[in-house]
């Protein structure tokens, strides 16, 4: 039997289509690099920019809504008649949504603590000529943690009226909370609020969801015959410490425009103002790296004959915060 063996032939008529597959997949594999390398990344971060842009004019909403509950409950204390509490409702946009195949979602986290950023105000006054010494206190905060993978991370935070901006590389106020510092005849005017915030809940995802907030306890106090050495104590401690110090310090140098002493170390810094060699007020913010919190100290000193203090307003409310479907409420 012959084995017959056939020669094996080029055939150049598959070649085109083979080639021209290949090409047609190098442009697909090129177009899609471009879109998940260049054009995803500048998206996602122009969203979460924008995201954050928002959730801090939210923030900012949420603060006017307790804002304008605290001056109706002084508007019917004023006028004598019963105040009827009412729940405020602000909407917080938690995250952002990603881009479908390409990009996940960027998820927020929005909390209520009632146990942080504690604030508490000392001084001494008289009564018929007895010192009588005072402390209040506030606390609480409502926090939108955002964990943007390609804008900053950021951190928005209403927390004793005022509400923050935070990043790792820096902090400030946005809203400015209850401070006032009026002088007049070489005496000081003083007012500060201290807002209480009970409830604890928590919500995540890239939804918007729904803060509930009533003032259901309103206090304003103002004092006034201070003893010669009568200091005004303000201490706070929480990761927002330094933007405190810095409102704190820029409100008492625009009325008062004092010249002073700046001191700064790597974990501490304090500016202390002065007329000659005597304190008018000092404040400082001391870093603890362990609990990644800052103390924030505020004296104010009263200088009879030379700043005196003449009276100092303390307002005082207390809020309750709904976050999400688990919030606690406060009996009373």
């Amino acid at each position: 039997m012959r084995l017959l063996i056939r020669d094996i032939r080029g055939d150049e008529k598959g070649v085109a289509s083979t080639v021209g597959t290949i090409m047609a997949l190098l442009v697909f594999l090129t177009f899609l690099s471009l879109i998940v390398n260049q054009y995803v990344p500048v998206w996602m971060k122009d969203s979460e920019a924008s995201h954050m842009n928002g959730a801090l004019g939210q923030f900012g909403g949420l603060k006017g809504a307790i804002d304008l509950q605290i001056l109706a409950a002084q508007a019917a204390k004023i006028s004598g008649t019963h105040y009827i509490p009412v729940t405020s409702s602000s909407a917080v946009s938690l995250g952002v949504d990603g881009v479908p195949i390409f990009a996940a979602s960027t998820l927020g986290t929005l909390q209520s603590y009632p146990d942080a950023g504690a604030f508490t105000v000392t001084f001494a006054y008289l009564i018929r000529g007895v010192s009588t010494r005072v402390q209040e206190q506030s606390n609480g905060s409502i926090e939108l943690d955002v964990a943007n993978r390609y804008y900053v991370p950021q951190k928005i935070a209403y927390e004793n009226g005022a509400v923050i901006r935070y990043q790792s590389d820096g902090q400030v106020i946005r809203a400015q909370p209850t401070f006032s510092v009026l002088k007049t005849n070489n005496t000081l005017d003083v007012s500060f609020g201290l807002v209480s915030l009970y409830g604890a809940g928590s919500v995540s995802g890239t939804s918007t969801e729904v803060v509930n907030t009533q003032v259901f306890a309103f206090d304003r106090q103002d004092y006034q015959g201070f003893p010669a050495n009568a200091v005004i104590w303000v201490n706070h401690t929480s990761r927002y410490g330094l933007s405190w110090y810095r409102f704190l310090n820029q409100t008492l140098a625009s009325a008062l425009v004092l010249g002073g002493t700046f001191t700064q170390t790597p974990l501490d810094i304090s500016y202390t103002a002065k007329i000659g060699l005597i304190v008018i007020y000092k404040v400082s913010a001391s870093y603890n790296p362990a609990l990644r919190t800052y103390t924030m100290r505020l004296e104010i000193h009263n200088n009879p004959g030379l700043l005196a203090l003449s009276v100092f307003r303390l307002l005082h409310a207390q809020v309750q915060v709904g976050v999400g479907d688990t919030t606690s409420n406060v009996q009373f």
